[in-house]
């Protein structure tokens, strides 16, 4: 991963963090050991979508690739 999409996935998080913090009413206090957790949990969903994202990304690529070859040889 590049600089700027480190950046950018950290902004979001944050920003999730602070309008989620908002809106629910506050919870139990948690140990620092199972807020770990869930944010490893969180972290983990996240790298998963992102995952299908650059997958799907990357087969979008190959046909965009293959319809250019096609339309030179047209």
């Amino acid at each position: 991963m590049n600089t700027r999409s480190i950046f950018a996935f950290t902004l979001a998080v944050l920003l999730g963090l602070v309008v989620r913090g908002q809106t629910q009413v506050p919870a139990a206090p948690k140990t620092p050991l199972q807020l770990l957790q869930a944010m490893k949990t969180q972290n983990q969903v996240q790298l998963e979508k992102q995952t299908a994202l650059m997958t799907k990304l990357d087969e979008i690529k190959e046909q965009a690739a293959q319809i250019k070859f096609l339309t030179k040889r047209g």
